[in-house]
């Protein structure tokens, strides 16, 4: 899932996570923000994480959804620590 803010100046895409074997991890997800075309944070967060800060973002902070849906691709996460 991609999502934009109204500007379009920060974008925040969602992927699903896989590991080696390409087992898809369904509570994980990877999030990444970029900036001006450039990016600035990759984050794995849960999948709570992930429905409130789409929720939060498009309602409270008007951002779009672009439609573009990132479920096909899933990222390869190696052994994380979450914050």
């Amino acid at each position: 899932m991609q999502i934009q803010s109204k500007g379009g100046s920060m974008v925040l895409d969602y992927y699903p996570t896989k590991n080696a074997y390409d087992v898809i991890n369904p509570d994980k997800v990877l999030k990444v923000l970029t900036f001006k075309g450039q990016t600035m944070i990759k984050r794995v967060i849960s999948m709570q994480e992930y429905v409130n800060d789409v929720y939060n973002r498009i309602h409270e902070f008007k951002y779009v959804d672009n439609n573009v849906d990132h479920s096909n691709v899933p990222q390869f996460v190696s052994n994380y620590k979450e914050d």
